[in-house]
């Protein structure tokens, strides 16, 4: 081969490892994954975002779970920057309104939660994602990891820095990391959003309350399929209240599963109401694309949040992000959650070590597979919070990206000043 046929080749070869390298590639684009990607690349990152399914937003918009959490508390933001907003940009876009966080209370916690579209908020988030410059990469399940000589090789694409927003810590476990969950019996439920043309329609409600007790009792129906009170959920045309256990959607294979049964929980719930003298014509109007999975795998990292800790609302030196919501441990054989508030102006916050997996390097975990116990995942799965983690670690791993550290070697100082300089609502730094 020629000198210049070398040089062409060599030329050719650099073009296509650019195009395929990127300093940070965000794995998954829900909440977390979308703070992380947003956030890189705000503070100057070449990112890439793989996304499984062919629209970005992961629960809000695939499981419809539009109550997205809290970004005040106790009447002051706590999460702010990139995400914020789009959150506000999206609100507005859907012709809806904030709440009034001046009169924000601790009891009356779901009228400080903000609403989205989840039409609206998936198209304004991609939207967000490519002006920022995120290159992103739809309908891709990433099946494979492989270390190379800068980085990691995550399906696809090469990234200098991985931030693993999966839900269930997938890549992180692909490249090493140890993961944990809960017994099937402990692990909470999803929940599958459908809703019911019943609003206004005339039924004895003693009647439908005695023959849905003795449908459970023949096995017509299962106990979790309406888990509230089957007058009001009638009432007001479904919605919440239909639990689907051991719920997972982990992997393809599990996720088919879940979102099987949870269209089997709906069909045997419509037959049952049709039942019903007076409600013959009741017809399912919408369902959500799938089961909103509560918890499955997490990752077990440098730190591990404690349930005690979170409650404490102690930030610990390393803390980039805060968390508000309740302790909210959800029972397949209950009727409601286990709720633990938050003490008067207490907050919780997540340190960089818990996003961190243990032993496996260049690598983060935001989102729902935070290392974390079930308590404390309980209340650092809701959305907004996973949105703050996911901007932490996308500027921690953009800063460890440029300069060739492991997102270990960042200097707190650095990472806090970057955080900052996009809006990002700091702990210990107010």
């Amino acid at each position: 081969m020629s000198y210049r046929m070398l040089l062409i080749t060599m030329l050719l070869c650099a073009s296509c490892s650019g195009r395929d390298s990127y300093d940070v590639v965000v794995v998954g684009g829900g909440p977390a994954g979308i703070g992380a990607a947003l956030a890189a690349a705000k503070v100057g990152a070449k990112v890439a975002l793989v996304e499984r399914d062919t629209r970005i937003g992961g629960t809000t918009v695939q499981a419809e779970v539009v109550d997205i959490g809290l970004f005040y508390a106790w009447r002051r933001q706590i999460i702010a920057g990139p995400v914020w907003d789009l959150v506000i940009e999206a609100v507005s876009e859907a012709g809806g309104s904030l709440p009034d966080f001046t009169r924000q209370v601790p009891d009356k916690w779901m009228e400080s939660c903000v609403h989205v579209d989840p039409t609206v908020y998936s198209r304004v988030a991609e939207r967000k994602l490519r002006e920022a410059g995120v290159e992103i990469i739809f309908g891709t399940e990433v099946e494979s990891v492989e270390k190379v000589r800068d980085g990691w090789k995550v399906g696809p694409v090469t990234g200098r820095q991985i931030v693993d927003a999966t839900g269930s810590a997938t890549v992180a476990s692909m490249a090493g990391a140890k993961r944990v969950r809960e017994a099937d019996d402990v692990r909470q439920p999803g929940s599958f959003f459908f809703w019911l043309s019943s609003k206004g329609l005339e039924f004895d409600a003693q009647q439908v309350i005695s023959a849905h007790k003795e449908a459970i009792e023949k096995g017509e129906l299962l106990p979790t399929d309406v888990y509230v009170g089957i007058v009001w959920f009638i009432q007001k045309g479904g919605g919440s209240g239909c639990y689907i256990p051991d719920a997972d959607n982990s992997t393809p294979e599990a996720r088919a599963e879940t979102n099987r049964r949870g269209i089997e929980a709906m069909n045997r719930v419509l037959a049952f109401i049709r039942k019903q003298p007076g409600l013959e014509n009741v017809e399912v109007v919408r369902a959500a694309n799938e089961v909103g999975v509560r918890e499955t795998y997490r990752v077990v990292g440098e730190k591990t949040v404690t349930e005690k800790d979170y409650l404490a609302g102690i930030p610990a030196e390393d803390a980039l992000s805060w968390s508000y919501w309740m302790v909210d441990e959800h029972k397949a054989g209950s009727s409601g959650a286990r709720l633990v508030f938050l003490e008067d102006n207490k907050v919780g916050s997540v340190p960089l070590g818990a996003m961190i997996p243990k032993g496996v390097g260049n690598m983060l975990v935001a989102g729902r597979a935070v290392s974390s116990d079930h308590g404390a995942n309980s209340a650092l799965r809701v959305q907004a919070s996973c949105m703050g983690m996911g901007q932490a670690a996308g500027v921690v791993a953009a800063v460890a990206a440029k300069s060739h550290r492991d997102p270990r070697e960042v200097p707190l100082t650095l990472a806090k000043e970057k955080l900052t300089s996009i809006g990002h609502i700091v702990p210990n730094s107010q």
